[in-house]
Protein backbone atom coordinates (compact mmCIF):
# COMPACT_ATOMS: atom_id res chain seq x y z
CA UNK A 1 0.00 0.00 0.00
CA UNK A 2 2.96 2.31 0.60
CA UNK A 3 3.80 1.76 -3.15
CA UNK A 4 0.54 2.43 -4.26
CA UNK A 5 0.53 6.32 -1.81
CA UNK A 6 4.09 7.11 -2.87
CA UNK A 7 2.97 6.76 -7.00
CA UNK A 8 0.02 8.93 -6.13
CA UNK A 9 1.72 11.66 -4.41
CA UNK A 10 4.54 11.90 -6.97
CA UNK A 11 2.29 12.22 -9.95
CA UNK A 12 0.06 14.30 -7.76
CA UNK A 13 1.88 17.27 -6.19
CA UNK A 14 0.70 18.66 -3.37
CA UNK A 15 -2.07 15.24 -2.73
CA UNK A 16 -0.46 14.69 0.74
CA UNK A 17 -1.15 17.68 2.00
CA UNK A 18 -4.14 18.32 0.79
CA UNK A 19 -5.15 15.29 2.56
CA UNK A 20 -3.78 15.55 5.73
CA UNK A 21 -6.43 16.16 8.37
CA UNK A 22 -6.46 17.07 12.00
CA UNK A 23 -7.60 14.07 13.69
CA UNK A 24 -8.81 16.12 16.97
CA UNK A 25 -11.43 18.47 14.25
CA UNK A 26 -12.17 15.61 13.06
CA UNK A 27 -13.01 13.93 16.22
CA UNK A 28 -15.27 16.81 17.37
CA UNK A 29 -16.85 17.63 14.34
CA UNK A 30 -18.28 13.34 15.01
CA UNK A 31 -18.68 14.19 18.50
CA UNK A 32 -20.55 10.65 20.42
CA UNK A 33 -20.66 9.42 16.44
CA UNK A 34 -16.77 9.04 16.54
CA UNK A 35 -17.35 5.77 19.48
CA UNK A 36 -18.47 3.42 16.43
CA UNK A 37 -15.56 4.17 14.57
CA UNK A 38 -12.92 1.45 14.02
CA UNK A 39 -10.33 3.36 13.64
CA UNK A 40 -9.42 7.21 13.95
CA UNK A 41 -7.23 7.72 11.11
CA UNK A 42 -8.87 10.00 8.79
CA UNK A 43 -8.14 11.37 5.59
CA UNK A 44 -9.58 14.57 3.73
CA UNK A 45 -10.38 13.70 0.70
CA UNK A 46 -12.57 16.43 0.03
CA UNK A 47 -9.66 18.78 -1.35
CA UNK A 48 -9.04 19.82 -5.42
CA UNK A 49 -6.77 17.26 -5.97
CA UNK A 50 -8.28 14.29 -4.65
CA UNK A 51 -11.68 14.95 -5.36
CA UNK A 52 -10.89 15.86 -8.71
CA UNK A 53 -9.19 12.39 -9.33
CA UNK A 54 -11.98 10.64 -7.77
CA UNK A 55 -15.14 12.79 -9.54
CA UNK A 56 -13.36 11.60 -12.99
CA UNK A 57 -13.12 8.11 -12.21
CA UNK A 58 -16.78 8.20 -11.08
CA UNK A 59 -17.68 9.19 -14.21
CA UNK A 60 -15.70 7.17 -16.13
CA UNK A 61 -16.97 3.46 -14.18
CA UNK A 62 -20.66 4.93 -14.19
CA UNK A 63 -20.84 5.50 -17.86
CA UNK A 64 -18.63 2.02 -18.45
CA UNK A 65 -21.57 0.10 -15.48
CA UNK A 66 -24.23 1.99 -17.45
CA UNK A 67 -23.06 0.37 -20.89
CA UNK A 68 -22.40 -2.72 -19.14
CA UNK A 69 -26.22 -2.82 -17.84
CA UNK A 70 -27.94 -1.58 -20.70
CA UNK A 71 -25.73 -1.91 -23.65
CA UNK A 72 -26.46 1.91 -24.71
CA UNK A 73 -23.74 4.33 -24.86
CA UNK A 74 -24.91 7.70 -23.36
CA UNK A 75 -25.40 10.07 -25.80
CA UNK A 76 -23.66 14.05 -26.08
CA UNK A 77 -26.25 15.76 -23.69
CA UNK A 78 -26.08 13.02 -21.44
CA UNK A 79 -24.97 13.35 -17.51
CA UNK A 80 -23.34 11.16 -14.56
CA UNK A 81 -24.47 12.47 -11.11
CA UNK A 82 -22.02 11.54 -8.49
CA UNK A 83 -22.16 11.15 -4.84
CA UNK A 84 -18.84 10.00 -2.79
CA UNK A 85 -19.14 8.04 0.53
CA UNK A 86 -16.40 7.04 2.97
CA UNK A 87 -16.87 4.68 5.75
CA UNK A 88 -17.13 7.37 8.23
CA UNK A 89 -20.71 8.05 6.54
CA UNK A 90 -20.98 4.58 6.80
CA UNK A 91 -20.12 3.94 10.49
CA UNK A 92 -21.94 7.15 11.84
CA UNK A 93 -25.85 6.82 9.47
CA UNK A 94 -24.81 9.37 6.67
CA UNK A 95 -25.55 7.13 3.97
CA UNK A 96 -29.44 7.12 3.24
CA UNK A 97 -30.62 3.24 5.33
CA UNK A 98 -32.54 3.11 2.03
CA UNK A 99 -29.98 2.95 -0.33
CA UNK A 100 -27.87 -0.10 0.62
CA UNK A 101 -31.09 -2.25 0.61
CA UNK A 102 -32.11 -0.73 -3.05
CA UNK A 103 -29.31 -2.35 -4.13
CA UNK A 104 -28.28 -5.64 -2.54
CA UNK A 105 -24.72 -7.72 -2.56
CA UNK A 106 -23.79 -6.74 -5.88
CA UNK A 107 -20.94 -8.55 -7.98
CA UNK A 108 -17.55 -8.08 -8.30
CA UNK A 109 -14.64 -8.68 -11.11
CA UNK A 110 -13.84 -12.09 -11.61
CA UNK A 111 -11.30 -13.98 -14.46
CA UNK A 112 -11.33 -17.76 -14.43
CA UNK A 113 -10.81 -18.48 -10.15
CA UNK A 114 -9.80 -15.19 -9.43
CA UNK A 115 -11.97 -12.44 -7.77
CA UNK A 116 -12.06 -9.65 -6.01
CA UNK A 117 -14.85 -8.80 -3.72
CA UNK A 118 -12.79 -7.71 -1.07
CA UNK A 119 -11.37 -4.55 -2.94
CA UNK A 120 -14.47 -4.14 -5.03
CA UNK A 121 -18.17 -5.08 -5.99
CA UNK A 122 -20.41 -2.98 -7.28
CA UNK A 123 -24.32 -2.92 -8.30
CA UNK A 124 -26.90 -1.50 -10.87
CA UNK A 125 -30.36 -0.67 -11.39
CA UNK A 126 -31.66 0.62 -14.73
CA UNK A 127 -34.97 1.47 -16.41
CA UNK A 128 -35.72 -1.69 -18.56
CA UNK A 129 -38.70 0.09 -20.55
CA UNK A 130 -35.85 2.87 -21.79
CA UNK A 131 -32.49 1.75 -21.16
CA UNK A 132 -31.85 5.48 -20.64
CA UNK A 133 -31.40 5.84 -17.19
CA UNK A 134 -29.50 3.65 -14.51
CA UNK A 135 -27.85 3.87 -10.92
CA UNK A 136 -24.98 2.55 -9.67
CA UNK A 137 -23.24 1.45 -6.47
CA UNK A 138 -18.97 1.13 -6.21
CA UNK A 139 -18.01 0.07 -3.06
CA UNK A 140 -14.03 -0.09 -3.11
CA UNK A 141 -12.35 -1.83 0.41
CA UNK A 142 -15.09 -1.01 2.34
CA UNK A 143 -13.27 2.21 2.73
CA UNK A 144 -15.59 4.68 0.23
CA UNK A 145 -18.37 4.16 -1.86
CA UNK A 146 -19.60 6.11 -5.21
CA UNK A 147 -22.77 6.25 -5.98
CA UNK A 148 -23.49 7.36 -9.71
CA UNK A 149 -27.02 8.29 -11.66
CA UNK A 150 -26.39 7.95 -15.20
CA UNK A 151 -28.78 9.91 -17.80
CA UNK A 152 -29.40 9.80 -21.21
CA UNK A 153 -30.13 13.62 -20.60
CA UNK A 154 -29.33 15.51 -18.24
CA UNK A 155 -32.91 16.88 -17.80
CA UNK A 156 -33.78 13.34 -16.33
CA UNK A 157 -31.30 13.94 -13.01
CA UNK A 158 -33.19 14.02 -9.54
CA UNK A 159 -34.18 17.39 -8.96
CA UNK A 160 -32.78 18.95 -6.39
CA UNK A 161 -29.79 17.22 -6.15
CA UNK A 162 -27.19 18.31 -3.38
CA UNK A 163 -24.08 16.83 -5.64
CA UNK A 164 -22.56 18.28 -8.73
CA UNK A 165 -22.98 16.31 -11.92
CA UNK A 166 -20.63 15.82 -14.71
CA UNK A 167 -22.41 16.83 -18.44
CA UNK A 168 -21.18 14.53 -21.38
Amino acid sequence: MRKLADAAFRNHPGLADEMHLDQVAGLQRLGERAKNLPTWNFLNVNGPICRGSLDQFGVKLGLSLHYEATKQIVPVGGAVLLNHYSNVDAFTGEIPPDLLGLFGEGTTLKQGRLEVSKQFRYSSLWAEDTLNISMHLAVFRESFGTLMIVAHDANHLPEGSQVEAFYI
